[in-house]
């Protein structure tokens, strides 16, 4: 991409992640636990949350305030702490996180939406499945693998109750981004059953499986960008 063409792309597509990080700060709620029956169940590294908010917000109104955005997707892949697992001063658990290049596009949706009028700052993103395995493949080998011992995922059956917590406040969209594997299918399902009532965001040929943020290629990349910018641009203001 020449200069001049760089230029003239909007700046939600322009920022680059040094800005970006300017602007938000990445947080995560992190943990391990056993998958499956009985003591010799392996211990798996898992994540059920990330927030990206506003540096200037104290951890306690990060975790406590409703947010302006609800994402979910697949896994949190890679995802880890900057520092400790755990930080014993915060009672939400929450600790900093290695920003990627999948929230840059979240952040990058937040300034477009605040480019159209909506003053959008925090997002809060949820998973299929909380397993922090960074390849796919690996990923739908283990929802095999556990098969009904499901309790990695937010919207397995035991764990009802904590997801009707996170997503009660209907008012909130909910960006839709797991990918198009159909092997997703039934924690999909789920997770729509769970937003139910919520505005819902995302790109989808058939309700169930919808693109991820950040496709291969730049390109692609700045079409996904479009396309949300052009469905919140469609949302009602108050």
């Amino acid at each position: 991409m020449t200069a001049p063409e760089a230029s003239a792309l909007p700046d939600y597509l322009r920022a680059t992640s040094a800005q970006l990080l300017a602007r938000w700060a990445v947080y995560g709620h992190y943990y391990r636990a056993r998958i499956g029956p009985g003591p010799d169940a392996p211990v798996e590294d898992l994540r059920d949350r990330l927030e990206i908010a506003p540096h200037d917000w104290p951890l306690a109104e990060v975790d406590a305030r409703e947010p302006d955005l609800l994402v979910i997707m697949m896994n949190p892949g890679a995802s880890k702490p900057l520092q400790a697992l755990w930080d014993g001063d915060n009672s939400a658990g929450l600790v900093p996180a290695q920003p990627d290049r999948t929230q840059y596009q979240i952040m990058r949706l937040l300034l477009a939406a605040q480019a159209s009028g909506l003053p959008w700052r925090h997002a809060r993103v949820f998973n299929l499945s909380d397993l922090r395995t960074p390849k796919s493949a690996e990923m739908l080998a283990k929802l095999e693998f556990y098969g009904a011992y499901d309790a990695h995922s937010l919207f397995s059956v035991s764990r009802k109750a904590e997801s009707a917590r996170w997503f009660a406040c209907r008012a909130t969209p909910v960006l839709c981004g797991w990918g198009l594997n159909p092997g997703l299918s039934g924690l999909a399902a789920s997770a729509l059953l769970a937003a139910a009532g919520h505005r819902i965001l995302g790109l989808s040929q058939d309700g169930l499986c919808f693109r991820h943020p950040l496709p291969q290629t730049q390109t692609l990349q700045h079409q996904w960008l479009r396309a949300m910018t052009h469905q919140i641009e469609a949302i009602p203001r108050t």
